[in-house]
């Protein structure tokens, strides 16, 4: 893939909106960021360009069940630190 003119991004090729008004994103780009049908974008004007922005899903909670208690020392209790190395 080429860069763009303004040096910001790869290009993908050109897409047209079709006369229902859909945008089709070249299938090398929807494979390279894993975009599927159904995945939902926030519409962006900034001047003249139009910037289509991936909704991510809302992150969940998951619990292995085992309470604090149960934990004890198994316990990582700074995984910032850790992964981080303080920083």
């Amino acid at each position: 893939m080429s860069s763009t003119d303004s040096g910001t991004g790869d290009e993908y090729g050109e897409a047209e909106i079709n006369d229902r008004g859909r945008l089709t994103i070249p299938k090398a780009l929807r494979e390279e960021l894993h975009i599927e049908g159904g995945t939902t974008f926030t519409v962006i004007r900034e001047g003249g360009d139009i910037r289509l922005v991936r909704q991510l899903p809302e992150l969940q909670t998951l619990s292995s069940g085992r309470s604090t208690e149960e934990w004890k020392d198994d316990a990582f209790r700074d995984a910032g630190e850790a992964t981080f190395g303080g920083r």
